[in-house]
């Protein structure tokens, strides 16, 4: 039975094309809606330590022959992926390092805090480049899937740089300055991937139109620069040079409003999600912005969320999400769904 929905701090119900309904585990796998909705969202595995990435056979042998445990999150942050999805980064805050899993080659890596300088927070994959934010060392640094270091961008422009979105295309970086409460920053800065030089600045401190304050995450799609504005809880829409396009979502718990966003990513149809660390929930919005889908909701049971942030896609429509306190990568599939799915069709259900 579906929560209210006017609280989804407590509730695992969503909205999709117009049809609510829970996560359902009977019978089949953990998915969204519930039945007799169609189902969209469905949880395919997660991602926790080196362990899920070895044979039962190599296990076996590890644990008889006593070696260490196996390597494991403990907080993931950020995530990237290859668009095959034959390679996860995930930035993971409490160790300070960086993670590699390796799919093809059934192998994690990691890079270490003494390596990077400091916990990692941003994350971007780019062609053979995986891009890291560094606030401590105000720096985005970039590595190759083997873990080794291939370039940097100087940050001194950002008071606390955290997250990154890269036009490799373009041949740049945008990167997000959370700043501080009494800090100048709250704005995006734009770099050239290649020699690091500072291109452009947008956004500006406060809550009035196209302000910022304390933005966190940040993506591209299409033409478009989206912004987690974290503690106006709100997405803000910009043009790839800067222009303030249009702002979403305000502080609240219906559907369609925030509390605290974060992570954010496009699938193939262009429509945008939303993670909600404080709700540890996603939404997804079309290019209208217009909701679709609620998924996620509280839980450590898999599927489920607790303090989400970073959220990436790779080209099958693959959903990695970032689940914090329950130290691991969900990976969800979106299926049964077309570009045609992308049209709202009505209003959300109003609150109880």
């Amino acid at each position: 039975m579906c929560a209210n929905p006017s609280a989804l701090r407590q509730t695992v119900a969503v909205l999709a094309l117009a049809a609510a309904g829970c996560a359902t585990t009977r019978q089949g796998p953990v998915a969204w809606p519930a039945p007799p909705a169609k189902e969209r969202i469905r949880l395919v595995r997660t991602y926790s330590s080196s362990a899920d990435l070895e044979s039962s056979f190599a296990r076996f042998w590890r644990r008889l022959a006593g070696s260490d445990a196996a390597v494991a999150l403990y907080h993931p942050v950020g995530v990237a992926v290859t668009p095959s999805g034959d390679l996860i980064a995930v930035t993971d805050q409490a160790l300070g390092a960086l993670f590699l899993f390796d799919l093809g080659a059934n192998e994690l890596r990691t890079v270490p805090k003494e390596v990077l300088g400091g916990p990692p927070l941003g994350i971007a994959i780019a062609g053979e480049a995986i891009w890291v934010v560094v606030p401590e060392r105000r720096a985005a640094l970039a590595f190759d899937r083997k873990g080794a270091p291939r370039a940097s961008i100087e940050l001194t422009d950002c008071d606390r740089p955290t997250g990154i979105a890269v036009d490799a295309e373009a041949g740049l970086a945008f990167v997000t300055d959370t700043s501080s409460t009494e800090g100048a920053g709250h704005s995006v800065h734009v770099h050239a991937l290649q020699g690091g030089e500072h291109r452009l600045k947008f956004g500006e401190k406060g809550s009035q139109e196209g302000g910022l304050f304390f933005p966190t995450f940040i993506a591209l799609s299409g033409g478009s620069v989206y912004v987690a504005d974290t503690m106006n809880a709100r997405v803000v829409e910009f043009t790839r040079e800067g222009k303030f396009v249009r702002q979403f979502g305000e502080r609240g718990d219906r559907f369609g409003q925030f509390d605290k966003p974060k992570g954010l990513a496009a699938d193939s149809f262009g429509n945008l999600y939303v993670v909600d660390s404080f709700f540890s929930a996603i939404q997804i919005f079309n290019q209208d912005a217009k909701l679709l889908l609620f998924f996620g909701g509280p839980g450590d049971s898999p599927g489920f969320l607790a303090n989400p942030a970073g959220v990436a896609i790779d080209g099958q429509n693959r959903i990695y999400v970032a689940n914090g306190l329950n130290f691991r990568i969900e990976v969800y599939q979106l299926v049964n769904t077309s570009a045609a799915d992308s049209q709202a069709r009505g209003p959300a259900p109003a609150a109880n």
